[in-house]
């Protein structure tokens, strides 16, 4: 089998060369006639390093994402699953915010910021025994503060980034042979240690026992596998740019054309990655007559659906990982006093929020008088944050108790992505709208990809890997679409960015008052839900032997999440973080009756974005910072405090 695969790989790069090279109007002319020195220059200096460019580029990015499957154990992975990508991009823009008079190459701040990360994300998941899922979800969460920190200085330094907006696009123009000798040195020293350690890298194919038992420590065959992954994917990065999900669909269709040894998926993926890759660029060279479209955009709208329809298919072959599983150490009881103190600390940020405020002189405390005067202002953005916040943790409560998947939450499957896709051709195409109209069309498309990610999770039974890279898949094309937006240098773009980090300070009264009548209309329907909620996590086969109707038990949670995300994105915005962590933070106080959880859930996450706005409010007066920005700063270090508590 392995003949036929290796022939149709060669034949298909060999016919996407043939055309990639006859497709330029320079290469025929110079075999036909003398060409001028003009043409000769751009030949050499344009045409060829670009053509080689992508050659290699591709096979980089096809030879790194094997490696990175190999290690994981997840034909899903890629460099940017563990936040290599989000993490080199906020390097960049802080070099170039705060070292303004750096004269060295792009190359340093994002092997940097890739190896920071790798760093960051082994050391989280060395405490599982680097489990495949939870390398995953310990990069997703990373990839998130990073993007939050990353959209906080867009907003504030916007004009500065402009050579970051660029660059994160991604593009293989050359004018010299400088990218191709450094990616081709690369791309034959990766190859070479791939021989080399041929041997351990074959042997991940078997469990850790049986890795164990041959004498190879499968914890450092990983850490091999997954740094050289890194590396190779951050030079890449570093000289073209952003492309995603190259590598990851040529390794895809590896597997689909019969490869199935470690070998032969290496050999037949770096084929299919450059012939996919150069595809690319000749599509974007064909459209350059039209608009000048970033590589990167382009790579994205061609491997995002590809992914979508592997998973929808169930042909990914993913192996089962570990659920996480929060373990509440046995000193730690659940008492009323718990939820009470959830709900004092929730009055006391409220008060804050209310009468604490920042001028140019300092901080002050709102007096009797003044008080009543500053009310109007303040308390819709107070109560919109509030039920915000309620209800996104309590729509990732339910997910989890409704999946069995404490993993499942909005944020993570793609459903703040959903609606940015659905926002780009609504600012770029129609006129201006006013923020109901803009809300509603918001909150549609976040509810539209809740259905899809939740449909897709379903055929392998909400497994952990498909509704995390469901959601990455959703998130790479909708970063993608939006990167190109502003390439565009649509200024509109700026507001949807503002609306995007979860900001409060639009919130009118009326918004305010509907955002909290839902909530507690929910929260009123909730009891009736209780034996659903018992039941569910355990499996169908023990809910149904009980005499519960799945479908129709599904049917209503998801018609609650739906309501609970549907207003929140309405009112706010989408809020990262808050659905994932506050649910397990609850767990960690000992809270364990699901409707217990519920209410500790949503006044936990009310509280959370409530400080996050007044904390967004005064800590960089006179400009604000959006709360949910904050809120995914906040929430990232109480996700690493509940990844400490947690045990294998």
């Amino acid at each position: 089998m392995l003949l036929p695969c290796i022939l149709f790989g060669l034949g298909l790069l060999l016919f996407v060369v043939y055309i990639s090279v006859t497709g330029q109007a320079g290469a025929s002319r110079l075999f036909e006639a003398p060409a001028t020195e003009l043409k000769t220059v751009q030949l050499l200096y344009g045409t060829l390093p670009r053509f080689v460019v992508a050659l290699v580029a591709g096979a980089l990015l096809g030879l790194s994402t094997t490696l990175m499957q190999q290690g994981l154990g997840n034909p899903l992975a890629e460099p940017g699953t563990i936040g290599l990508l989000s993490s080199s991009r906020l390097a960049v823009a802080c070099t170039l915010i705060f070292l303004p008079g750096f004269t060295g190459s792009v190359a340093v701040p994002v092997l940097g910021g890739s190896l920071l990360a790798l760093v960051i994300v082994l050391g989280l998941s060395m405490r599982w025994g680097l489990s495949p899922l939870f390398l995953i979800l310990h990069g997703l969460v990373f990839a998130m503060l990073c993007d939050a920190v990353t959209s906080m200085l867009i907003l504030s330094h916007y004009d500065e980034l402009a050579d970051l907006l660029l660059w994160q696009s991604g593009s293989l123009v050359q004018d010299n042979w400088q990218v191709a000798q450094t990616l081709t040195v690369c791309l034959v020293a990766l190859t070479g240690i791939i021989l080399l350690l041929k041997k351990p890298l074959t042997l991940l194919d078997l469990d850790d026992a049986a890795v164990a038992s041959l004498g190879l420590s499968p914890t450092a065959a990983r850490l091999a596998a997954v740094g050289l992954a890194a590396v190779a994917a951050a030079v890449v990065t570093a000289q073209i740019g952003l492309l995603a999900f190259v590598g990851l669909a040529g390794a895809a269709l590896a597997r689909l054309c019969g490869a199935r040894r470690f070998t032969h998926r290496m050999a037949l993926s770096g084929f299919l990655s450059a012939a996919l890759l150069l595809l690319t660029d000749q599509s974007v060279q064909l459209a350059e007559g039209l608009m000048a479209i970033p590589a990167g955009t382009i790579t994205a709208l061609f491997a995002a659906p590809v992914l979508l329809i592997l998973l929808h298919s169930g042909r990914t072959g993913a192996k089962k990982g570990r659920v996480l599983n929060v373990n509440v150490p046995a000193r730690i009881r659940a008492t009323p006093g718990m939820l009470f103190g959830v709900f004092v600390v929730l009055m006391i940020t409220v008060i804050l929020s209310l009468t604490v405020g920042r001028t140019p002189d300092g901080f002050t405390w709102t007096t009797a008088n003044t008080f009543f005067e500053l009310l109007p202002w303040r308390w819709p953005r107070a109560a919109g944050a509030l039920s915000a916040g309620g209800m996104i943790a309590l729509s990732g409560y339910l997910m989890q108790r409704m999946t069995g998947n404490p993993l499942a939450s909005p944020e993570l499957i793609g459903v703040s992505s959903g609606a940015t896709l659905v926002m780009l051709p609504v600012i770029a195409l129609l006129p201006p709208l006013g923020r109901t109209q803009t809300m509603v069309i918001a909150a549609t498309g976040a509810l539209l990809f809740l259905v899809l990610a939740l449909r897709l999770a379903r055929r392998s039974n909400y497994a952990p890997e498909k509704l995390l890279l469901t959601g990455l898949a959703i998130t790479a094309l909708s970063g993608s679409l939006l990167s190109a937006a502003i390439y565009f240098g649509d200024v509109r773009v700026t507001r949807l960015i503002g609306w995007l980090s979860g900001s409060t300070y639009a919130v009118s009264s009326r918004e305010a008052l509907t955002s909290l009548a839902v909530l507690l209309a929910v929260l009123a329907v909730l009891p009736l839900t209780r034996r659903w909620l018992s039941m569910l996590p355990l499996g169908e086969a023990v809910a149904t032997s009980v005499g519960i109707e799945i479908k129709r038990a599904r049917f209503v949670l998801i018609v609650l999440v739906a309501v609970l995300t549907g207003t929140a994105t309405v009112i706010i915005g989408p809020v990262t973080f808050v659905g994932l962590v506050v649910p397990h933070l609850v767990r960690l106080m000992g809270v364990r009756r699901p409707l217990a959880q519920a209410a500790g859930s949503m006044l936990a996450g009310a509280a959370l974005m409530t400080a996050s706005d007044w904390i967004g409010r005064i800590i960089a007066f006179p400009w604000e910072v959006p709360a949910g920005l904050v809120a995914s700063v906040v929430g990232a270090l109480f996700y690493g405090l509940t990844a400490r508590r947690g045990r294998r």
